[in-house]
């Protein structure tokens, strides 16, 4: 009995062992930089039918996560002017911070739901591998995916990166069955799954030439049959129709209103690339700024002005084309990327062995189209963007990435050796960063202790151990605190009181410091507040770090005989 279920004893082993990672170590967490602003903007959006907060953000992912939230009627602080305002990140504070409902509730009761997704993700992975490739690569694709610390960190946040990735993951599997069984219905669940993708993040729309990619590919390969130009025509039709009905859907009374307000082309820039674009196109088809048309193209001109990034010590605005590749090879886990490089020398010595029909991709399996086209066109349209901020924007590359690798190497007997030996090495990996996971770093990159020497923000430091600097102080009976916090989580509601931390220049009040000090390791490092800003304390050793995301120092002029360095 055992051995004829084993697939399903193995899976549900394993998204247990991931959903209790992520339950587990979410409860040790404060809030991270934008929870606070998506929770209380989908909250208003629920309860107000005003989607005028985070409007850069599509609202999806926020709905859901606020949705649960209506059973615990936290107030809504619509008497702030905050709210008069549009101040979204003051809004979210007020919201979490000085409400009826502890803030430690509603968090993870929002958490919840991106931690049931992940799940829900990760079952939907190994169903397909299942179907596609067997159960052995099945199970291999799911033990890579769950205990990936990537995802299981970004897997229990108030944020669209898990939301957008199960998504798009969908969006092409879904699309790629329709492509196979030509059935209508197939493609309505296309066009379902993509309108989802959509209104979870705007990075989204690169799927739109995907699937016009994967189309024709399929075209190509099996002749004109069935996949004509009508046909083509009336599928893009139809999915793009869907989709554009669900997007309505999800701003709700926001569409209605949008055919009564100012045109798209009004509201728009023409100055700019983005800008003359979408004056154009909304000039022609008369649009109205609809609030997806207006959060695409602030999208497009954040992309193009570029984000703060800091990489490998450097400071940019615009961003480097090689961040990512950075990223994926110090964020990566260890395993993962030996299977990789393992599965890459696979398909070589394949290619090589096939001879002139190497060149052939009529000869590929449409599957294994599939499961490469997507990532790689992702991950090149992330390696052009100049908002370099965390490996949480190449996480959609990941399942693909899993189920390729599984595939690839479960086929031998040598193979499934591999698998089994580096997804134990993966386990061991993830189980010695736990709870600690959004400061994951591979051993080739020196792991989490090493970090701020590669990236810091979302990659490491996101403000997510206030409460366990609290704890720390309290265990240490450290009172006189001196900090420079990157994070959004309330010192006054966590009842730690402070002083600001002098900078670099400020050398008199360094001299009056009498206090155990405490600094962020992106602002350490000089992301945001610049590079010298407290280069005086990077050349000191600290006496301990919290989460490796906060860094402490001993300025205590009488210090207490039972504190104790690390």
């Amino acid at each position: 009995m055992i051995r004829k279920h084993w697939f399903w004893l193995a899976a549900g082993l394993l998204l247990l062992a991931m959903g209790a990672a992520q339950v587990t170590s979410a409860l040790q967490e404060t809030q991270t930089w934008d929870e606070g602003t998506h929770l209380a903007a989908g909250y208003s959006y629920l309860k107000t039918g005003d989607f005028r907060m985070n409007r850069e953000h599509p609202p999806l992912f926020k709905l859901l996560c606020a949705l649960p939230l209506l059973a615990l009627n936290p107030r809504l602080p619509l008497e702030d002017a905050s709210w008069k305002e549009g101040n979204q990140e003051v809004f979210g504070d007020t919201f979490l911070y000085k409400n009826r409902v502890p803030a430690e509730r509603m968090l993870f009761t929002a958490r919840s739901v991106t931690i049931a997704l992940t799940l829900a993700l990760g079952l939907v992975l190994a169903l397909w591998t299942r179907r596609r490739f067997g159960e052995v690569a099945a199970v291999a694709a799911l033990s890579l995916y769950v205990f990936d610390p990537n995802l299981i960190a970004h897997g229990r946040y108030v944020t669209g990166d898990l939301a957008a990735t199960a998504f798009i993951f969908l969006s092409v599997i879904a699309w790629a069955e329709f492509l196979e069984t030509k059935r209508w219905r197939d493609l309505a669940i296309a066009g379902v799954v993509l309108g989802l993708a959509l209104v979870s993040k705007f990075s989204a729309v690169f799927l739109l030439p995907v699937l016009v990619a994967l189309y024709w590919l399929r075209r190509w390969r099996e002749g004109r049959g069935r996949l004509t130009m009508l046909h083509f025509a009336a599928s893009m039709a139809v999915a793009g129709a869907i989709g554009v009905a669900i997007i309505g859907l999800a701003y709700g009374p926001e569409t209605i209103r949008s055919f009564h307000g100012t045109k798209l082309r009004r509201v728009v820039d023409p100055t700019t690339t983005a800008g003359a674009i979408m004056s154009q196109v909304g000039k022609r088809l008369g649009l109205p700024a609809h609030p997806y048309l207006v959060g695409l193209y602030e999208f497009a001109q954040h992309d193009s002005g570029g984000h703060s990034a800091y990489l490998m010590g450097m400071f940019s605005d615009q961003g480097w084309w090689y961040y990512f590749p950075v990223v994926f090879g110090v964020k990566t886990p260890a395993a993962a990327l030996i299977l990789l490089a393992l599965s890459v020398a696979v398909g070589l010595v394949a290619l090589a062995r096939a001879g002139p029909r190497r060149w052939q991709m009529r000869a590929v399996p449409f599957e294994w189209v599939a499961l490469l086209l997507p990532p790689l066109v992702y991950f090149a349209f992330c390696m052009r963007s100049h908002v370099n901020i965390g490996v949480r924007h190449i996480l959609p590359v990941y399942p693909f990435l899993f189920i390729a690798i599984a595939a690839g190497l479960a086929r031998k007997a040598w193979g499934k050796r591999a698998l089994a030996a580096l997804v134990l090495v993966l386990a061991v990996e993830s189980v010695a960063v736990y709870p600690h996971y959004l400061a994951f770093f591979n051993g080739f990159a020196g792991g989490p202790e090493n970090g701020p020497r590669y990236l810091v923000d979302s990659n490491l430091d996101w403000g997510q151990d206030l409460v366990n600097l609290k704890k720390y102080l309290a265990a240490h009976d450290m009172k006189k605190l001196c900090i420079c916090y990157f994070g959004r989580a309330s010192m006054q509601y966590y009842k730690i009181d402070y002083m600001y931390l002098p900078e670099t220049a400020e050398t008199a009040k360094q001299k009056e410091m009498d206090c155990v000090a405490a600094i962020s390791a992106t602002q350490l490092q000089g992301a945001y507040v610049g590079e010298r800003a407290f280069a005086w304390l990077r050349a000191r050793q600290p006496m301990a770090k919290i989460g490796y995301s906060i860094y402490l120092y001993d300025f205590r002029r009488v210090a207490t005989s039972g504190d104790a360095a690390r």
